[in-house]
């Protein structure tokens, strides 16, 4: 039946074609054809009738000629304006100041003693990032080290540590940092009332938010999420109905510690709440921090070097420096006083002469008084 319909369609094409002209135009079929004619457009492309008619998988041995009109100009505009160009292509904006060409810019501001040594992995730049109370954080600095916090530039600090959190501990973080500080509260070893308690001091010394672990049961965040206003950051180990239960509880972030099965965690809590501000410790590699943000985290933790092996590093560089004595300059005039049996060796006999010429000097004993001071005074 097929073929019968194929053929009856052939020849309703051929006896068409066998009754119209050499040279037909095909019909233009957009809106605006007659107005493209007019105006001296390129016109319709003609087809050749005379041509034999190919079929669905015929070879064709011959370029099939196409009669069609081509301007010889073509005008085109190109915008650029939405064109991003890379850093090694772009020019870099300069101003003309009195003391010649210089960048648009502002040059960064440092201090010839107190910089910044501990500077945050480049890779922490890509992350999102998310808002605390106007700021911007992207980074955030593991450690309780006073010294390490005053010297880095991470834009917060996660101070949190092993032992049960205290006051005293939390007001000297917050004298020492200069950046925003997230300190632990509890949630392990120390739960109940107290961590609800501390969570309050803390807030009071000023902390910017307060840290649960993973043991805090969601009864405990909502506790403390009641009585405080700064954010409850929530560790989770997995993606399951506690961690549902804690988003539920008040926690407003998650910090995922979930050591190897970080990214996979991260990238199941990112896609149950896309809107929620996710961190997570990117490890100790750059690669493993790019797939730390690429997985979902807003923010990454990161784990500086301790003070001791900042030291030990220095005095390894200060030992192999080297460092060339210098010559002892010798005055001629401060050498001719000295006593040549002071610096005479034990072992090493003096000479006589030597000896009698440091003792028999001038014997005459110096009056400590002005001869006018004894004139008309008798003895």
């Amino acid at each position: 039946m097929a073929d019968e319909l194929m053929g009856a369609q052939a020849r309703t094409e051929t006896q068409t074609h066998a009754g119209a002209p050499a040279n037909t135009a095909v019909p233009d079929p957009r809106p605006d054809a007659a107005a493209r004619m007019s105006g001296g457009s390129v016109p319709a492309i003609e087809r050749n009738d005379g041509a034999a008619d190919l079929e669905p998988g015929d070879a064709i041995d011959e370029p099939i000629a196409v009669t069609a009109e081509v301007p010889e100009t073509i005008e085109a505009t190109i915008d650029f304006s939405e064109v991003e160009l890379a850093d090694e292509f772009s020019e870099p904006e300069l101003a003309v100041t009195p003391g010649g060409l210089l960048p648009m810019e502002p040059s960064p501001i440092e201090g010839r003693l107190r910089k910044a040594p501990l500077r945050v992995p480049d890779e922490l730049e890509e992350c999102g990032g998310f808002t605390l109370f106007g700021r911007r954080i992207k980074s955030l600095l593991y450690t309780t080290d006073v010294a390490v916090i005053r010297n880095s530039n991470a834009d917060a600090i996660f101070a949190v540590y092993p032992f049960t959190a205290q006051p005293a501990i939390t007001q000297a973080l917050l004298t020492a940092s200069e950046a925003p500080v997230f300190v632990g509260v509890g949630g392990g070893t120390t739960t109940g009332k107290r961590a609800v308690q501390l969570a309050a001091v803390s807030e009071m010394q000023g902390a910017a938010g307060v840290v649960v672990n993973s043991p805090a049961p969601p009864e405990m965040i909502e506790q403390i999420c009641a009585i405080i206003d700064i954010p409850v950051i929530a560790t989770v180990v997995r993606c399951d109905a506690v961690a549902h239960a804690k988003v539920k509880a008040g926690a407003k972030i998650l910090n995922v510690a979930a050591g190897k099965d970080t990214p996979a965690v991260l990238r199941e809590l990112r896609e149950a709440y896309p809107n929620l501000p996710l961190i997570a410790s990117g490890g100790r590699s750059s690669l493993s921090v790019r797939e730390t943000v690429q997985a979902g985290a807003n923010a990454v933790i990161w784990t500086p070097p301790s003070a001791q092996q900042l030291q030990a590093d220095m005095m390894r560089r200060y030992r192999e420096a080297e460092v060339k004595p210098e010559a002892p300059v010798m005055d001629p005039v401060a050498a001719a006083d000295v006593n040549p049996l002071e610096s005479a060796r034990a072992d090493v006999p003096i000479p006589d002469e030597l000896i009698a010429k440091a003792t028999t000097s001038d014997r005459k004993r110096a009056r400590p008084f002005s001869p006018l001071f004894f004139k008309n005074k008798h003895r």
